[in-house]
């Protein structure tokens, strides 16, 4: 049970790091495989012990979402090499998309992709059914009934054991799965992987949207208003078609082979998925009717396109193409909006809602930080903390003895508190996990790759002295960006006026506790910015959304451009760490027959004292963390309490 996979982790560690973490939010259950039966039979609840059968978590909510899209390749039917090509081209188009995985391959050589949905981000079963068969069409090995089983569909967990002897192995390291499902995927990989396979969602083609409330022009003029574009690259295979067309779909070579051989690794079966892949993106980045026709002409940038409607079509080339950007419009239309980054909301809903224990916390934790911060500015970045505490512990911590737990980095952290500097969280943690009845207790610090622990807990020396924020008022959600821009002392007013609908200004001032003069110069703020508009003695939502603002100042290319840092960053410090345990593992060597003719002083301590220089990593400014590390290394001392 403890034989370790080829990525060097345990099984039992790697099911009790990602079996909680794979399972949808209402399922602490998993189903356990009868191998008499050759069938998912009994359902028993998850625990942090490796089962001694198969088992596997559910994949849809009770309400019919999922959270997680997971693919399931089958060698059975299909053998090992087919598996193994489907794989790499699944993962390529995902990953192209924005997704972050998490993959294992079984000892009979069948393969899974786990995607975990973006941040605040589900799908219904509905939405993922035609993406699965549109999937399915183009892998042979992809077993899609998992993810067509609302109610009983699951998937095996990285480290349990497989049928035929053995265990499930995680690809890669254990850590870099645990940060795969912490930061998750982009917000609009599903938009994204629509736009690539050239398909639409089903509910799209027969939705009738009210194109001109989300577009601008007028006739072949019509296109998406620029701050709901799409600003990233466009997909390797998309540009190659829209230049080359059937060469770039059907062969590289020449001369024309016999079969088309797989660079048919591109994502379509038909040259009419390809033409509208191009439409789709052309379109979701700004581009008219008029431009595509332009640029598709005879000799243009895209003549690829243009030959293959001409080929297809002939003489009603132009009203194909017409067709198929008006098609692409009346989807887009509705839907750049909500795939715009960082927008979670409509159809891929929001965790949103107070409901849960860490709903309960959150409204305990902000009414303690408003009572403990009255008056200092560093109310409003404590606040952000402890709502990206929240969020994280929904998506990606761990309830024990009615207590959420949730380990995560201070950088990751730092992006779920509205792009907060990294050094402004760290700060804010250590200054509240060091008063009397915080509501965060650091149960472990970090050690190696592992992050801080922190217990979220409404224990206080006194129970009547902080009384909770009411739970309408909460919402467990990641701050939004546009906050970093708009000043944090403002994000309390303007949810209390959209989220609670409260109107008058005197209420508004008397629950967020602030003073008449902050609120007026709040308000004016956020009138100012368009956010809220003034109606006599009341206040109403603006026109302008945090989404405007966060488009208007391109947040999601600062956030992109953060996390890319992190991930370098990340990786260096993992570099450092390797090196170091490599290091610790040389072994001291003397030559007896050489003379003792040290260049340098000696002392008997120095290998000690060399292997206490390399404990420490890069400074990261937690010097009581440094202390507590180097007596753990050089003096065996452990933690036998925590304030």
């Amino acid at each position: 049970m403890n034989a370790p996979t080829a990525a060097g982790s345990p099984p039992a560690a790697v099911w009790k790091a990602l079996a909680r973490r794979l399972s949808p939010p209402g399922r602490d259950r998993m189903k356990t495989f009868d191998p008499q039966t050759k069938a998912y039979v009994s359902a028993r609840r998850i625990t942090e012990t490796l089962p001694t059968q198969m088992a596997a978590v559910y994949l849809y909510t009770p309400g019919r979402r999922a959270t997680l899209l997971a693919l399931d390749f089958d060698s059975k039917g299909h053998g090992r090499e087919q598996v193994d090509t489907d794989f790499d081209r699944a993962l390529g188009w995902l990953t192209a998309c924005g997704a972050r995985v998490v993959t294992d391959r079984s000892t009979n050589g069948g393969r899974h992709i786990l995607v975990p949905l973006g941040i605040g981000t589900t799908a219904s079963f509905d939405e993922i059914q035609p993406l699965m068969r549109q999937l399915a069409a183009r892998l042979p090995s992809l077993d899609a009934k998992p993810m067509q089983n609302a109610k009983e569909g699951c998937i095996s967990v990285p480290g349990t054991p497989c049928t035929g002897g053995g265990y499930r192995i995680l690809d890669g390291p254990l850590i870099d799965a645990v940060n795969a499902l912490t930061e998750r995927s982009e917000p609009t990989l599903l938009p994204q992987l629509y736009a690539l396979l050239g398909t639409l969602p089903a509910a799209a083609k027969t939705a009738t949207p009210d194109r001109d409330e989300h577009t601008t022009g007028t006739g072949d003029q019509v296109r998406l208003p620029e701050h709901v574009r799409w600003t990233k690259p466009w997909p390797a295979d998309v540009e190659r078609f829209a230049v080359d067309g059937e060469r770039a779909w059907r062969w590289t070579g020449s001369p024309k082979p016999a079969r088309p051989p797989a660079l048919a690794r591109a994502p379509w079966d038909t040259p009419s998925e390809a033409r509208m892949s191009v439409v789709l993106n052309a379109v979701l980045r700004g581009y008219s009717c008029a431009d595509i026709r332009t640029q598709s002409r005879p000799g243009g940038p895209w003549r690829g396109l243009g030959d293959s409607y001409r080929g297809k079509h002939g003489d009603r080339a132009d009203t194909q193409l017409t067709r198929d950007v008006s098609t692409a419009l009346d989807y887009t239309s509705t839907l750049a909006v909500k795939a715009n980054p960082p927008a979670h909301g409509g159809k891929y809903s929001q965790w949103g809602g107070a409901a849960g224990i860490e709903g309960s916390w959150l409204a305990h934790a902000l009414a303690w930080a408003d009572q403990e911060f009255s008056g200092n500015p560093l109310r409003w970045t404590v606040r952000d903390v402890l709502q990206a505490l929240a969020i994280k512990a929904t998506v990606a911590g761990e309830i024990r003895s009615g207590t959420p737990i949730v380990g995560v980095g201070g950088r990751s952290l730092s992006l779920s508190a509205g792009l907060m500097p990294p050094t402004t969280t760290f700060e804010a943690l250590r200054r509240i996990r060091d008063m009397v009845g915080a509501p965060i207790v650091l149960v472990r610090p970090r050690v190696g790759r592992d992050a801080d622990y922190y217990a979220l807990t409404t224990a206080h020396p006194d129970p009547t002295a902080v009384t909770p924020i009411p739970l309408e008022r909460v919402t467990v959600i990641d701050v939004h960006p546009a906050w970093s821009v708009l000043g944090r002392s403002h994000r309390a007013v303007y949810d209390l006026i959209t989220q609670a609908g409260m109107t008058r200004p005197a209420d508004i001032y008397a629950a967020a506790r602030i003073s008449a003069r902050s609120g007026q110069i709040t308000l004016a703020a956020l009138a100012g910015a368009g956010l809220i508009t003034r109606l006599g003695r009341t206040v109403n939502p603006g026109p302008v959304t945090l989404d405007d603002i966060a488009a208007a100042h391109r947040l999601h290319e600062v956030q992109a451009d953060r996390i890319a840092r992190y991930r370098r960053e990340r990786a260096a410090w993992h570099t450092w760490l390797a090196l170091q345990d490599q290091l610790r593992r040389i072994p001291a060597t003397s030559d007896e027959d050489s003379p003792a003719t040290p260049t340098a002083p000696t002392w008997a301590d120095h290998d000690d004292y060399l292997a206490a220089v390399l404990t420490h990593g890069p400074p990261m400014g937690d010097d009581e963390a440094t202390a507590i590390d180097l007596l753990a290394d050089l003096m065996g001392a452990r933690i036998v309490s925590v304030r």
